[in-house]
């Protein structure tokens, strides 16, 4: 059973072992971009884990916006729900400190990333071209306070 849980500095190298596995090279955060969000305000930083830690979602809030900052899942149990089960749990503990709108950008190409994304209410407000790399363009994306709050009620009765 997944359970997802805050996460520490202690929590440092489970989460590069991610990263290390869930991107190519060039695609990776670094160390020090990890810590300063395990260790920043207003940040939010969630584990999915089962035995081991299989999933990290990074989150920061300013105010009544928060940003997705980053989704990483093991892929060897992609599309078992982890993601979801993450963004979830980020949403309901920014919610809780206030925030009413969350945007993010994900790749044009990360057809499962954007399908549930839009499952969750978020909608598109523009595109950033070479986001990541030449030709490499990123959806930007934004879950508004209404629909936070109905994702959240669908999340209670369930």
């Amino acid at each position: 059973m997944i359970m997802v849980v805050p996460a520490t500095v202690d929590d440092l190298d489970a989460i590069m072992s991610l990263e290390s596995a869930g991107f190519e090279a060039a695609e990776q955060w670094s160390e020090t971009s990890w810590r300063d969000e395990l260790s920043a305000p207003g940040r939010t930083v969630l584990l999915a884990c089962d035995e081991r830690v299989v999933g990290a979602i990074a989150l920061n809030a300013v105010g009544e916006s928060a940003d997705l900052q980053r989704i990483v899942v093991d892929p060897s149990v992609r599309r078992s729900g982890v993601a979801n089960r993450l963004v979830h749990a980020g949403l309901e503990a920014v919610r809780r400190s206030g925030v009413r709108s969350v945007i993010l950008e994900v790749c044009y190409d990360n057809e499962p990333a954007i399908a549930l994304y839009q499952r969750l209410g978020f909608e598109q407000l523009g595109v950033r071209e070479n986001y990541y790399g030449s030709g490499r363009h990123a959806l930007i994306l934004k879950l508004y306070a209404d629909s936070m709050e109905r994702e959240m009620t669908v999340v209670a009765d369930d």
